[in-house]
């Protein structure tokens, strides 16, 4: 477990004032606006930043307190930065061989599997400079992950790029969530990198941390209602596959799904996203090209008394969905909380293969 405590005050009116730990074997998000202390937690972490009124434990182990100060390099963290690192010098192969010969220990992921995850086996031979900004980010998570730390912190590692490559590498972190044996802190601004990446998600603002949950409550119960990106995620059970049409129909609250995927198996536990953009209420259960209806109960309505749209919270069994719904089909439809509705889902998004 990592635990940390900083009591803070800079010139300029920037106070930083926490006290929190970060399981072990899990990946932790902090997530919250620029400016509220997310980077400098991480720099304290690292040994980065050397701060009076600082304290940082990791698995009994004291990095800093009063008395201590363990540099950067006795802490065995890997940092992967906004801001790409790379040795322009070296090949991608030379970047990974340099960290790999800095080793903090033996154990951990091995080169192929991190190539393999990563999908680096074609960028071997290839300069930094002649990759993408998302290849190139890839190859910077390598990197960190070679040196085998027992910890990994990123900073706003897809800040950096745009929105397309953004999309080409989440599915590269989802891999990484399923195989890391180390505790992870990842920072962001970004909804979907957090909804996509994190177990459990820490809100921070003004230097305090507001609010600790994990990723599932979080994305039902952490963000505002003008949020374009609002998701719900929800955990599923897959019960079988139908190779015809490359759908997978899963168990959701003892009711069915269907995701377009065909590679799980009877029994495998996953996670998806349903944006909250992406599912309609109906009172009745129509026939149409929708094939995912569930039968919800509405929990609570959030509606802004201005603007065009309301968000609605949905209860199915033990879990929630989100809707956004124009305010005028809510006063129209005289939605109440403690109702029947039928949520129309016509997104489904996968977001991690298996759960772990």
């Amino acid at each position: 477990m990592l635990e940390v405590s900083a009591d803070i005050v800079r010139p300029g009116g920037f106070t930083l004032a926490i006290n929190t730990s970060f399981p072990n074997d899990r990946v932790s998000a902090l997530f919250g606006p620029s400016g509220s202390g997310k980077s400098t937690i991480l720099r304290l972490i690292a040994g980065l930043e050397h701060e009076d009124g600082t304290i940082i434990r990791f698995n009994g182990e004291t990095w800093q307190d009063g008395n201590v100060f363990l540099p950067p390099h006795h802490r065995q963290v890997g940092y992967v930065f906004q801001h790409l690192n790379l040795f322009p010098h070296l090949s991608v192969d030379g970047n990974l061989a340099y960290a790999e010969d800095r080793q903090h220990r033996t154990t951990g992921m091995s080169r192929c599997d991190i190539i393999e995850i990563l999908h680096l086996q074609d960028l071997l031979d290839q300069p930094p400079g002649q990759l993408s900004g998302g290849e190139q980010q890839r190859v910077a998570i390598a990197r960190a992950l070679l040196s085998n730390p027992q910890l990994l912190v990123m900073d706003e590692p897809l800040g950096s790029i745009d929105a397309a490559a953004k999309d080409r590498i989440l599915p590269y972190l989802q891999r990484l969530h399923m195989n890391l044996e180390i505790p992870v802190i990842y920072v962001s601004h970004s909804l979907d990198e957090v909804l996509y990446f994190a177990d459990t998600v820490y809100t921070i603002e003004a230097g305090r941390i507001t609010r600790e949950s994990s990723v599932v409550e979080f994305s039902v119960d952490g963000i505002g209602i003008h949020q374009s990106e609002a998701a719900a995620i929800i955990r599923c059970r897959v019960v079988v596959t139908d190779e015809d049409f490359s759908l997978t129909e899963v168990s959701f609250e003892q009711q069915t799904i269907y995701i377009s995927s065909d590679k799980f198996r009877p029994g495998d536990d996953i996670r998806v996203k349903i944006p909250a953009r992406d599912v309609s209420l109906s009172r009745q259960r129509h026939s149409s090209s929708i094939i995912n209806v569930i039968e919800t109960t509405i929990s609570s309505i959030m509606d802004p008394g201005d603007g065009p749209t309301a968000m609605v919270k949905l209860s199915c069994g033990e879990q929630h969905l989100l809707t956004r719904i124009t305010r005028k089909s809510l006063k129209e439809l005289a939605l109440r909380p403690g109702e029947k509705v039928f949520a129309q889902i016509k997104g489904v998004a996968l977001m991690t293969d298996y759960e772990r």
